[in-house]
């Protein structure tokens, strides 16, 4: 078995790397290769898969209150002995049973209701991760336009700050200025410099996640479409209780219950009706019908039913108890998101000002550097405090749209607000 568990791996990762997902152009938009790249997604398959076994458990639950009907054949020989005798009979007997369930103290019943619950659960629980899919797959697209525009952006600053320091380093040589200007500008430079390192290490991540979701690694993309709206997300929001992981966690409740319920009915007797009909292999002896009520009760178990039926106590107070540790930590989370997106919503006017106020300084600043009504130095920082300024602007566009998607996948809205939901029911 440990060397079929390895094959297997084996198989799958070759599997995997040899034939990735059928999608969509990605020149399409992220609208259109979400459409194409959750249904395909291995982990959502898997959760369809879960979802198709539980529907199927409840049948199996069911078929126990309908009619039974066995058969048995036997061929070979009997030998009988004794009494100076020594005879062997030789041919073929058989059997066919009808029986039909009366009572089961409930068992049945539990059995079923458990079974619907289970599969409630696997449905939502699929809803909840193609919500989560969808969310992932896009916020990779989003962080790699960021970090491709924000790199961008730093590659033309580092640029205009190179054209400067040289300017300074000639000033200097030439006495213009103080060589600690120099060295300040310098500092400031690197600073900026640095953040390459962050930046390409945030974009490299950004690309391996972006390719497990759409079976390519682009470099660039241009900036994603709005795919939820701040009116969406707060709609969403209200209606957080009602989140596909909560009616999963509602549902294992149900469904500890029914097990509960189960374990209880041991304790009770079972009746059935039954009907047979024997027909032994000596030819000389008669053939037996059997029609009657026979009743079932144990009436010692060395405390087996009692143990369980703790065990189901247990249980089921430990669903009660994460279902109400779910919505606790559902409502901190949504209400966490929603406070974020309000201090976003209400910087980005701060940010865009802060933009156009270093725009105005250093242009200010470049057009009396002639004038010696400013230096190279302020300019530098103008500069730096622009682009700082523009980058966190992108920063912030992008940490916007994944709020926005994170509030309505973790109430199971995303799907529906992309219309994914007719492509991921089935």
């Amino acid at each position: 078995m440990s060397e079929k568990i390895t094959l297997t791996l084996a198989d799958s990762g070759q599997a995997e790397a040899g034939a990735g997902p059928a999608l969509a152009p990605l020149n399409v938009g992220l609208r259109a290769a979400l459409h194409a790249a959750v249904p395909a997604n291995s982990g959502y398959k898997a959760a369809v898969a879960n979802e198709a076994d539980a529907l199927s458990q409840t049948g199996v639950a069911d078929s126990v209150r309908r009619p039974q009907l066995r058969g048995n054949v036997t061929a070979g020989g009997i030998r009988e002995t004794g009494n100076g005798s020594n005879t062997t009979t030789t041919g073929a007997s058989g059997g066919i049973s009808l029986a039909q369930l009366v009572y089961d103290g409930g068992e049945s019943k539990a059995s079923v209701n458990g079974a619907t619950a289970m599969a409630l659960a696997a449905r939502a629980d699929r809803q909840v991760r193609a919500n989560e899919i969808t969310a992932e797959a896009a916020r990779a697209w989003i962080d790699v336009w960021q970090f491709s525009a924000r790199n961008s952006l730093l590659h033309a600053c580092s640029s205009e700050m190179e054209m400067l320091l040289s300017q300074i380093e000639r000033m200097a040589s030439n006495g213009m200025i103080d060589r600690n200007a120099l060295d300040s500008a310098r500092r400031q430079i690197v600073d900026i410099t640095l953040e390459k390192t962050r930046l390409q290490a945030g974009m490299s991540d950004a690309r391996i996640r972006f390719k497990h979701y759409f079976g390519e690694s682009p470099e660039s993309l241009p900036r994603p479409d709005e795919l939820v709206s701040l009116a969406q997300a707060r709609t969403a929001a209200a209606d957080w209780r009602q989140a596909p992981s909560l009616q999963r966690s509602a549902a294992e409740v149900l469904q500890a219950a029914s097990a509960l319920e189960a374990a209880k009915s041991a304790l009770r007797p079972k009746a059935r009706l039954q009907a047979g009909v024997t027909s032994p292999m000596k030819t000389t002896d008669s053939t037996d019908v059997s029609i009657g009520l026979m009743v079932d009760y144990t009436f010692g178990d060395g405390g087996r039913r009692r143990a369980q039926i703790d065990g189901a106590k247990a249980r089921a107070e430990a669903a009660k108890a994460q279902l109400s540790d779910s919505q606790m930590t559902l409502e901190a989370r949504v209400e966490s998101a929603l406070t974020q997106l309000a201090l976003i919503e209400s910087s980005m006017p701060l940010v865009r000002e802060q933009i156009r106020l270093s725009g105005s300084e250093s242009k200010t600043a470049r057009s009396q550097i002639t004038t010696g009504q400013s230096n190279l130095r302020q300019l530098v920082e103008a500069e730096i405090e622009n682009y700082r300024a523009r980058d966190r602007q992108i920063a912030m566009q992008a940490e916007r749209q994944i709020l926005l998607l994170s509030i309505a996948a973790m109430t199971g809205k995303l799907t529906e607000f992309l219309g994914l939901d007719s492509a991921v029911t089935h």
